[in-house]
């Protein structure tokens, strides 16, 4: 004997196969019929549903639309989410036991610190892997350092894997202190970019460096188009490679500064250890053009700089 979702199942499929035409759109009238089948919703949560899906108000929907609309991540939902109070209920969005966790907000110009907060508060201690971009508009950004320190301090200490893409060029040196006091401590892959922000100094930056963990084996920074950086930074950098840095194997370092000279370069390059993947992008009026050419590729494909520490 066939069971209740067979028979449901059966209903569905010939639904579909007796009112889909060649050209995949269908009426909210079929969807809701196919609905009753699949769930037992109430009418008006049936046609509130449909009216969702049927954006431009037609009274039909196009199949694919609305498969890909009802089959959406719940990462998919949270990022459509565009004020604080969607995002109050960000931790209950999170299935149980989440480990991997990727979201991309766009524009979020309607957040203010609340809504950071509320993403700090709600990561799971199961997270071992986040990847998180909030690209704000320059002119309508509400966030400040303290709801950066919400989010930084809400996240978990498991994680092996961060990926942090902020957009706003108005946080100032204490967003990098708030970060570099809750970094977690077992990280093997760190992707930080704050690119356009103007604020950041070498204070913020060496503060951030320090902190970075031995464990790490991936690292992208990038700082684009920050003017105020300067060798302080380059060698802040080279002495935590030199005491920590020792297991990277990639290196991403994007930080166009006229205030580099040719020493700060000179030192990072020699305190970089040989890894498999190396990319420094440097736009200082102070660079030798041929530093580059003091790297080789060894057999194994490892790079080293094979240059001196210091120059005449």
């Amino acid at each position: 004997m066939a069971s209740a979702a067979d028979v449901a199942l059966a209903k569905v499929v010939q639904l579909f196969s007796a009112h889909v035409p060649g050209d995949g759109d269908t009426t909210e009238a079929f969807l809701k019929k196919v609905l009753k089948v699949c769930c037992q919703m109430p009418d008006a949560d049936l046609d509130r549903l449909l009216q969702a899906v049927d954006t431009q108000q037609t009274g039909k929907v196009m199949l694919s639309q609305f498969i890909n609309w009802m089959f959406r991540t719940f990462e998919d939902k949270i990022e459509e989410w565009t004020t604080d109070d969607e995002l109050e209920g960000f931790s209950s969005a999170l299935p149980p036991g989440t480990e991997k966790l990727t979201l991309s907000f766009v524009c979020p110009d309607k957040f203010t610190d609340k809504a950071l907060g509320y993403i700090g508060a709600g990561l799971p201690a199961t997270l071992q892997k986040l990847a998180l971009a909030l690209e704000f508009s320059w002119t309508e950004c509400k966030i400040t350092s303290d709801g950066f320190a919400r989010l930084a301090t809400g996240l978990p200490k498991g994680l092996t894997s961060l990926d942090l893409i902020i957009r706003n060029d108005e946080l100032p040196d204490k967003a990098l202190q708030s970060l570099a006091a809750t970094l977690p401590p077992a990280l093997t892959r760190a992707m930080l970019s704050f690119k356009d922000n103007t604020e950041f100094t070498d204070q913020g930056m060496c503060e951030l460096l320090a902190s970075l963990p031995a464990t790490l084996l991936e690292l992208i920074i990038n700082v684009d188009a920050n003017p105020r950086l300067s060798d302080r930074m380059l060698e802040a950098f080279a002495d935590w490679l030199g005491k920590s840095g020792s297991g990277l194997q990639k290196l991403y370092l994007i930080s166009n500064s006229s205030k580099y000279t040719h020493n700060g370069l000179k030192q990072l390059c020699a305190a970089l250890p040989s890894m498999k993947e190396l990319r420094l992008e440097f736009q200082s009026s102070e660079a030798d053009p041929d530093l580059g050419s003091q790297f080789v590729v060894s057999p194994d494909n490892s790079i080293t700089f094979m240059g001196s520490g210091s120059s005449a």
